[in-house]
Order: C-alpha cells, then sequence, then structure tokens
C-alpha cells in the first residue's frame, strides 16, 4: 500500500498531465462536431426550394441579374413554354462578357428556340443524354446552382432549388464541362439537319427555312453559308473547343 501512495505521490504530475490531454482531447472532438453542425446548417440556409413557376422563373432571373463572369446551363425545353413576355425578361438579363453557354437536347422540333439563343449570345451544343431530360440546372459564377424540375407530362419547370454552395456548384459544373467537351457544336447540328432529305428539298426555299426557325436576315446568310461545301472550316470558329 505504502508502494502505491509512493508511486501515486512521485507520479502524480503524469496522471494530471494524462487527464489533462485526455479532456483536451474531448474538447476538440466537441468543438468539431459543433462546427461540422454549423457547416451543415449553414448549408441547409443557403438552400432555398420554390414551389411554382414564377418563383422558379424569379430565381432565374436573380441569378442571371448577378452573375458576372460566367452562366451554364442545360434545358431541353428552353423558351418553348415561356410567353413573349416572360422571354424577353429573361434575355435582357443576358450580357455581352459572360462566358454564356448552353447544352439542350438534340431535337429538330427545338431549333426555333436554339436560334433564340444563339441570338442573345450564348455558345450552344446539342447532346442526346438531354433529349427528353425533366431535369435541368443553372449554374453562375461557380457558386450558385439553380436546379428546375418539370413533372412527368409536362415540359416546364414547376419546381425549383436554389444552392448557394461552391463545393456543390463546382460538382455540377464539372458535370457540364465534361459533357460539353462530349456535345455537338449548335451550327454543326443545324448543318446536319440541312443536309437531311427534307431539308435539301426546303433549301430551294430559303423563306421556308426561315420561316419554321423563325430567322433574321443574318441568320439567313448563316443558313445559306452553312449549306455551301466551303462552310465547314470558316463556320468551326463559331464555337468554343
Amino acid at each position: 500500500m505504502e508502494l502505491i501512495l509512493e508511486f501515486v505521490a512521485r507520479w502524480e504530475w503524469l496522471l494530471l498531465l494524462g487527464v489533462g490531454v485526455l479532456e483536451a482531447l474531448i474538447l476538440w472532438k466537441i468543438y468539431q462536431e459543433n462546427r461540422e453542425r454549423a457547416i451543415l446548417i449553414g448549408e441547409m440556409r443557403s438552400t432555398r426550394i420554390e414551389l411554382g413557376r414564377e418563383s422558379y422563373l424569379a430565381m432565374i432571373k436573380d441569378a442571371l441579374a448577378n452573375a458576372k463572369h460566367q452562366v451554364f446551363f442545360v434545358s431541353h425545353s428552353l423558351t418553348s413554354n415561356m410567353t413573349e413576355h416572360e422571354k424577353a425578361s429573361i434575355f435582357k438579363l443576358y450580357h455581352s462578357g459572360l462566358d454564356h453557354r448552353c447544352i439542350t437536347g438534340r431535337h429538330p422540333g427545338k431549333v426555333r428556340e436554339m436560334w433564340e439563343q444563339h441570338r442573345h449570345g450564348v455558345k450552344l451544343r446539342v447532346n442526346d443524354l438531354f433529349l427528353e431530360s425533366t431535369f435541368r440546372y443553372h449554374i453562375c459564377d461557380g457558386h450558385v446552382a439553380i436546379l428546375g424540375f418539370a413533372g412527368e407530362s409536362d415540359e416546364a419547370s414547376v419546381k425549383g432549388t436554389l444552392i448557394d454552395s461552391i463545393y456543390f456548384s463546382h460538382v455540377l459544373q464539372q458535370h457540364f464541362l465534361d459533357t460539353w467537351d462530349n456535345s455537338q457544336p449548335f451550327l454543326d447540328y443545324v448543318r446536319e439537319i440541312l443536309t437531311q432529305p427534307r431539308s435539301t428539298e426546303l433549301a430551294s426555299s430559303l423563306s421556308e427555312i426561315s420561316t419554321e426557325w423563325g430567322l433574321y436576315p443574318g441568320e439567313q446568310q448563316l443558313v445559306q453559308q452553312l449549306l455551301t461545301p466551303h462552310s465547314e472550316t470558316s463556320m468551326a470558329n463559331e464555337e468554343i473547343k
């Protein structure tokens, strides 16, 4: 017993040190758990879910109005479900200086809407991955992501989710860029449509194509160039590689 008391008296400082280290480790773990909880709560607060078409469009408008460097978006329907007023309110927020890109589905019936985007300075590519997708998204300046969801029987988004998170946006943006590299440039797709039998017949009447696609005079000239054999090289500079 005396030996034990003597050992405790001699090494008491070491025991106290061990207890202190243990308490410090416990406090550090509590701090880490509280910090992770705070980060999670912050992410939840930065996520906003909106129901209704108007609220979803308001999200997009707000993000476009604040975008300074880049806007990447994926949409199958583009503006086909928008009224003329809704389209005008969206397009007036597009501005030069943005790296503005869109990937949409390969759908000949949506070429008119593709020309609308092209006309307003958006670089487009097409991909079968988004041919009939009810999911679409926007990424603005690499830190704000807007997700849109449509009903199974409706192409128009009726639910939107805004996520203000650099980490999430980075993952989504990388998905966009990977898909972009494996998608067909818009003007190449237009040329492909124009070389199909029906379009070749229509080529004799540019006015029919112009009416179908809603082309402006400058766009009609571009279509004529796409129909000539020597246009391929000149058109290559129209798209980002």
